[in-house]
């Protein structure tokens, strides 16, 4: 059994539901997805979903209270990415179309519930996206919402 790890802030946490709603990523978009497209970003374990947060945190946000919960989903439910088959912008800081395409077609082809991408902000990870219309999304398992906070010692 793979797991996977999702982190949010209070307003955005109050549930496990609204924790993976991908909410947030069909009103904004994301690397590998456009705006009006639902998925859920998760890191590959909690400190890889840390740092997924983190390079988006403005400063003043480091200290904040989030929440956190778990995902757990049998290998068989995962599709994986091929860093050969990925387009050459795909780790550009600017969110690249094609890389959002990549996404957007497999939410559209329905082939997997989970996707293996690999991660910009740490090269070498990964991260898992969900993609919540698929029919096995009820096949993953939830932990409960935990607290989760940042060391003090980032502040400095």
């Amino acid at each position: 059994m793979l797991s996977g790890y999702r982190i949010a802030a209070p307003e955005f946490s109050s549930s496990v539901a609204e924790m993976i709603s991908g909410e947030g990523a069909f009103l904004y978009g994301g690397r590998w997805n456009s705006k009006g497209i639902r998925v859920v970003y998760l890191g590959s374990s909690l400190a890889q979903a840390a740092m997924e947060l983190l390079v988006h945190l403005g400063r003043a946000d480091i200290l904040n209270v989030y929440r956190q919960v778990s995902v757990s989903f049998d290998e068989s439910l995962v599709e994986h990415i091929d860093l050969n088959d990925l387009p050459k912008d795909w780790a550009e800081p600017a969110m690249a179309p094609s890389v959002q395409a990549t996404g957007d077609a497999w939410v559209d082809a329905q082939s997997s519930v989970v996707l293996q991408v690999p991660s910009v902000a740490v090269m070498g990870e990964y991260n898992y996206l969900l993609n919540p219309a698929h029919p096995d999304f009820a096949k993953l398992k939830y932990g409960e919402v935990l607290p989760f906070g940042y060391d003090s010692r980032l502040r400095k």
